[in-house]
C-alpha cells in the first residue's frame, strides 16, 4: 500500500491548481494527483479536443491568477478565443512552473474510495502504456475529489437494426473519430442542443459539401442561449459584464452581503415591487438583445434556435459564439438543419427514424447528450455517499424534505421574483408542451458547505470537492477554492461555530437556491453560479479574512462606482496565496494540523 499526505483525484484545472497551492504552502508534504486519462486537462486534455475547438473565454479570462497566460509564450492574443490545444499547453506549463509535475500519476483510475480509521483508502487500476493492468491501494489522511462534471457520458440507447452502418458515438468520443466523421460529402446527425452540439454541428457542416442536423428533444430545455462575445448597443464584453457587481445585483443571491450599500441595493431590487419590475425588465431586455444580435427571428430556420425560456433561466446554459464564421449563416443556407424530435430507432443501412415518422439518411450519429451526475467512483461503506452530500436520484428523507420545504419558503419570501417569474418554455414550438415541467423531482444536488466540503467532515477536515460546480469564471474559482481547501485541510481556516442544524439549513438553502434559480441550468444537480459567482468568491475571501471588494477606495471609503461598474477577472485575485503564506507565517503556524 502506498501512502500520501494528500491525494487529489483528477488532473483538470481544479485538481492541478489545488496541488500547486497546497505544495506552495506545504512544500514537504507528499502530494499525489491521480488521473485516469493519459494526459492532464480534463475536458481540455489532448485526447478530448478536435480541430477548431475553442473555449468560450477570450484571452485574459482563462488563466490562473498567479500564472498569467503570456501572449508571446502561448501564441494567444488579446481579443481571441483561447484554442483548446492552448489550454492543454498552458496547464502543462503550469505544472512545470509550480514544480508539481512529478506529483501527477496518469493512467491511474480510482475505482473505490473507502473511509477508514486512518483517513481514506483508494483502490485503483493502473493502465500504463506497454504494461499489464495493475491494481494498487493508496492510503491518505487528506483527500480531494476533483473529477469535474464531464466525467461519465450520458449515452442514450436506441433500438438499432443489425444492419445500421453509421458510427454512433458520444460527444466525448468525437475527437478521436473526427477524421472519419467530419469529412467532405457527409451528413451527421447531432443529438442535443447544448454548446458541444453546436461545436460538433459546426465542425461537420463546414466540411466541403457536408451538412448536419441538430436534433432537439421536445421534452428537454431546448436550445441554449448562444450570445456573441460582445452584447448591448455599447458592445460590452459579455464575460466581463457577467463579472460586474451591477450585473450580479440583478440576481437574487442568498449568500450575497446583506449590509451596507450592497445590502441596500439588493433589498430594493428584490424586496420591493418597483425593484422587481426593474429586475424583470433587465432580464427581458438582455434576452431580447441577444435574440436581435443573432437575428433569430428573421428566418424560419434560425427561429428554431431561439431559446425556449427567458434569459433569467439560462444559468450555465449560456454560451458564447466563438466560431470563425457565422453559425447562423449555415442554418439559413440549409447546411445545418434544426429538427425538434426524438430518435425512434436506428434503422437499416444509413436510416434514422424519428418519432414523428421523419426519416433521415446519415453518415454518423454524435450524441451530445450530456453527462451523468456525479462520478464513476464507488464509496464505501454503504451510505457514505449520502453522508458526504453527493448528488443522487431519490426522493429525500422526511427530515431532509422538511428542511427543503423550509428553505424554499424562506427563499420565496425573501425573493418573491423567484416564485412569481415565468418559468415556462414560452417559445417551445409545441404550445401544448410549454408549461410541462422538465425537472426530475427525485434529483438531489450536492449538499456541501461552501459547495466544497460535507458537513459530516467539518470536525475531521479530511475530504473536500474541488470544481463540483459551474461558473463562467473557472480559473479564479479554481484558485480561490484551492486556497480555501488548503486552509481547511491544514486547520488554519476558521470555521463557523454554528450548531449542526444551522449549518444544515445554510447548506440546503444555498444548494436549493441553485435548484430554483435557473430552470435551464443545472442547479438541481450541482451549483450553477453563472450570475452569482462574485458573491461566492466574496464568501470564500471573507472566510480567509481577505477583502472581497477589490476595486479600491475613494477618499477613504469604498469606491462603489468602480466596484459596481468595473469587471472582475483573474488579475483581481493575483497574489492571494502569497499573502496567505505571509499571514500564516506570522500567526498561523500553531494551527496547522496536516
Amino acid at each position: 500500500m502506498e501512502k500520501a499526505d494528500l491525494v487529489i483525484i483528477g488532473a483538470g484545472l481544479y485538481g492541478v491548481t489545488l496541488a500547486a497551492t497546497y505544495h506552495r504552502l506545504h512544500p514537504t508534504a507528499c502530494i499525489l494527483v491521480t488521473e485516469a486519462a493519459s494526459s492532464i486537462g480534463g475536458p481540455w486534455a489532448k485526447h478530448r479536443i478536435f480541430p477548431g475547438l475553442k473555449t468560450n473565454n477570450l484571452w485574459g479570462t482563462y488563466q490562473i491568477p498567479d500564472f498569467p497566460m503570456d501572449e508571446e509564450r502561448f501564441g494567444v492574443r488579446k481579443g481571441e478565443h483561447v484554442p483548446a490545444k492552448k489550454v492543454a499547453e498552458y496547464l502543462s506549463a503550469f505544472l512545470e512552473e509550480t514544480g508539481i509535475s512529478n506529483c501527477v500519476r496518469l493512467n491511474t483510475k480510482v475505482e473505490i474510495v473507502e473511509k477508514t480509521g486512518g483517513g481514506w483508502t483508494l483502490y485503483c487500476k493502473s493502465n500504463m502504456p506497454d504494461a499489464d493492468e495493475t491494481t494498487l491501494m493508496i492510503n491518505t489522511a487528506k483527500l480531494i475529489i476533483s473529477v469535474g462534471l464531464a466525467n461519465q457520458p450520458c449515452m442514450p440507447h436506441y433500438p438499432t437494426s443489425p444492419s445500421f452502418a453509421p458510427k454512433v458515438v458520444h460527444s466525448k468520443d468525437f475527437p478521436p473519430h473526427f477524421p472519419n466523421i467530419a469529412r467532405p460529402g457527409t451528413h451527421t446527425l447531432v443529438v442535443g442542443a447544448g454548446k458541444s452540439a453546436w461545436d460538433i454541428a459546426y465542425a461537420c457542416a463546414t466540411q466541403p459539401s457536408s451538412t448536419a442536423t441538430m436534433l432537439i428533444r421536445p421534452s428537454g430545455n431546448g436550445p441554449v442561449w448562444m450570445s456573441p462575445p460582445y452584447v448591448t448597443p455599447l458592445g460590452l464584453w459579455l464575460e466581463k459584464l457577467v463579472f460586474t457587481r451591477f450585473f450580479g445585483f440583478m440576481s437574487p443571491c442568498p449568500w450575497a452581503e446583506t449590509s451596507g450599500f450592497e445590502g441596500w441595493i439588493r433589498s430594493f431590487l428584490h424586496r420591493t415591487w418597483l425593484g422587481r419590475k426593474i429586475v424583470g425588465a433587465f432580464w427581458s431586455i438582455l434576452g431580447d438583445d441577444v435574440v436581435q444580435l443573432n437575428k433569430l427571428d428573421d428566418h424560419p430556420e434560425t427561429k428554431k434556435l431561439r431559446p425556449w425560456r427567458g434569459a433569467f433561466e439560462s444559468g450555465n446554459a449560456l454560451s458564447i459564439l466563438n466560431y470563425p464564421t457565422n453559425f447562423f449563416d449555415l442554418v439559413r443556407e440549409g447546411k445545418i438543419k434544426v429538427v425538434t424530435d426524438e430518435v425512434d430507432q436506428l434503422g437499416e443501412g444509413n436510416e434514422v427514424m424519428l418519432r414523428s415518422g421523419q426519416r433521415l439518411q446519415v453518415d454518423a450519429v454524435v450524441c451530445a447528450t450530456g453527462w451523468q451526475v456525479g462520478s464513476s467512483l464507488k464509496f464505501k461503506p454503504d451510505g457514505l455517499g449520502k453522508e458526504l452530500g453527493l448528488p443522487r436520484k431519490s426522493f429525500p428523507h422526511v427530515d431532509d424534505a422538511e428542511v427543503i420545504e423550509e428553505v424554499e419558503n424562506d427563499l420565496y419570501n425573501h425573493f418573491p421574483f423567484l416564485k412569481d417569474r415565468d418559468m415556462s418554455r414560452a417559445h417551445h414550438p409545441d404550445q401544448a408542451l410549454r408549461d410541462t415541467p422538465t425537472a426530475d423531482p427525485r434529483q438531489q444536488p450536492y449538499r456541501l458547505y461552501r459547495f466544497m466540503v460535507p458537513a459530516s467532515d467539518l470536525k475531521h477536515r479530511s475530504i473536500g470537492f474541488a470544481g463540483a460546480l459551474m461558473t463562467l469564471g473557472h480559473a479564479p474559482c479554481a484558485y480561490l477554492q484551492s486556497l480555501w481547501l488548503t486552509a481547511y485541510l491544514d486547520g488554519t481556516l476558521q470555521l463557523p461555530s454554528a450548531p449542526p442544524e444551522q449549518l444544515k439549513y445554510e447548506i440546503y438553502r444555498n444548494s436549493q437556491y441553485c435548484a430554483l434559480r435557473n430552470a435551464m441550468g443545472y442547479g438541481d444537480k450541482f451549483p450553477d453560479l453563472v450570475f452569482d459567482s462574485l458573491p461566492y468568491f466574496d464568501a470564500l475571501l471573507r472566510d480567509l479574512e481577505f477583502e472581497g471588494k477589490r476595486k479600491g477606495k475613494l477618499l477613504g471609503i469604498r469606491n462603489w462606482l468602480a466596484e459596481s461598474g468595473q469587471s472582475y477577472g483573474p488579475e483581481d485575485y493575483w497574489g492571494l496565496v502569497g499573502e496567505w503564506k505571509k499571514k500564516m507565517g506570522k500567526s498561523g503556524e500553531e494551527k496547522k494540523n496536516i
